[in-house]
């Protein structure tokens, strides 16, 4: 893309994320279908992505490889950023309840078969010196 343009785009203070996405894809000489096959998007979705100021993160992220340029940049100077990942970033407290739960499980489970291991290994000592008593006494 010509200096000039990005230059436009770098320079604003808010980005239409949709209308630089369709910027870059036309100075790229891009083909729609290419470029909605590579996202894993129909065209008509992507004509959407056109129209839209945000976009979901692994579309930016393919996009931006196929673009080969950060489109990420355009979040920068504006709260979009913040949004962006919001619904993820909600989506933990419910994933770290999980897992702490599930590691505490699993630590009671360790805690068992270290009481069982110790437990057999007493056995099996018991067991060895009755043996050798029984031996010995022949």
């Amino acid at each position: 893309m010509e200096s000039s343009r990005m230059d436009k785009y770098n320079n604003s203070r808010t980005h239409h994320l949709g209308n630089v996405i369709r910027e870059l894809v036309n100075a790229g000489d891009f083909n729609l279908k290419d470029v909605a096959t590579y996202i894993d998007v129909s065209e008509e979705e992507l004509e959407k992505i056109y129209d839209s100021s945000s976009i979901d993160v692994e579309k930016l992220i393919k996009l931006s490889e196929l673009l080969q340029h950060n489109l990420f940049i355009y979040y920068l100077n504006n709260r979009v950023i913040s949004n962006l990942f919001e619904n993820q970033v909600n989506g933990l407290p419910p994933q770290i309840s999980y897992l702490i739960e599930q590691l505490e499980t699993k630590n009671d489970q360790i805690a068992q078969l270290k009481s069982l291991t110790e437990t057999l290994r007493k056995t099996i000592e018991i067991l060895e010196t009755k043996e050798f008593l029984q031996n010995t006494t022949k």
